[in-house]
């Protein structure tokens, strides 16, 4: 009887062990549904102007979109306004009421790529390191009394400013998703100065209107401080 326990025993160990060697052991590993998968809750876009730009004559619509983790790309459109007149270009004092000048509207645009080095934020956040292209033009318009040459009309006080910056700005958003951007830019412009003024002929003892044109570049200095709203 003693034997046959045994012998039960014995085979019944056999078996278990059989069994946990032949059977792997099962793991079981989480996997999270879509839903439970965070998002990207940075921000991606902003539309904003710039209040400074706006002090000293240029009212733009900027718009940013971020294109990938630490870049985006910023378009600029705007008007002009001059809302001061330009020196008198008069020959004599006698003519300075032919010769001032007056506000007139012109245009702004400019194309800017970012780069956000942060590793607190994703673009459009934080500190950037950005190169913008820019056109802007800045005219007025002559103010000629009723007596003068009619070949006034439509003359402009033209200044057309065409150049590049490196940009250093820093971006931060509050809760209300208002943004706020402080920039200064630092670069060269190429610009083209169009004036008119009259000039006494000889020959035909009146006065013509002579175009005078310069070239030249300069250094351009950029202070903006921007407001807008993002998500």
């Amino acid at each position: 009887m003693k034997n046959n326990l045994f012998a039960a025993v014995a085979i019944l160990s056999l078996v278990t062990a059989s069994a946990q060697t032949t059977q792997p052991t099962k793991i079981k590993v989480f996997t999270p549904q879509a839903s439970q998968i965070s998002k990207d809750n940075s921000y991606k876009w902003t539309v904003k102007t710039d209040l400074l730009g706006i002090l000293v004559g240029e009212f733009p619509v900027i718009a940013e979109y971020r294109i990938a983790p630490k870049f985006s790309v910023e378009a600029s459109a705007g008007v002009t306004y001059a809302f001061f007149p330009n020196e008198s270009l008069t020959l004599t004092e006698d003519d300075e009421d032919i010769f001032d000048t007056k506000a007139a509207m012109g245009t702004a645009f400019r194309g800017t790529i970012k780069y956000y080095p942060s590793t607190d934020y994703d673009a459009i956040e934080g500190w950037s390191f950005g190169i913008q292209l820019f056109h802007k033009t800045t005219n007025r318009e002559y103010k000629t009394s009723t007596d003068s040459n009619p070949d006034w009309d439509g003359k402009k006080d033209s200044k057309v400013k065409t150049g590049v910056s490196l940009i250093i700005s820093k971006q931060i958003f509050e809760d209300s998703n208002i943004s706020f951007e402080s920039f200064i830019g630092v670069g060269f412009a190429k610009t083209k100065r169009t004036r008119y003024f009259e000039e006494y002929n000889t020959n035909t003892e009146t006065y013509d209107i002579v175009e005078n044109v310069e070239n030249k570049s300069v250094p351009n200095v950029q202070l903006g401080f921007r407001i807008g709203f993002g998500n």
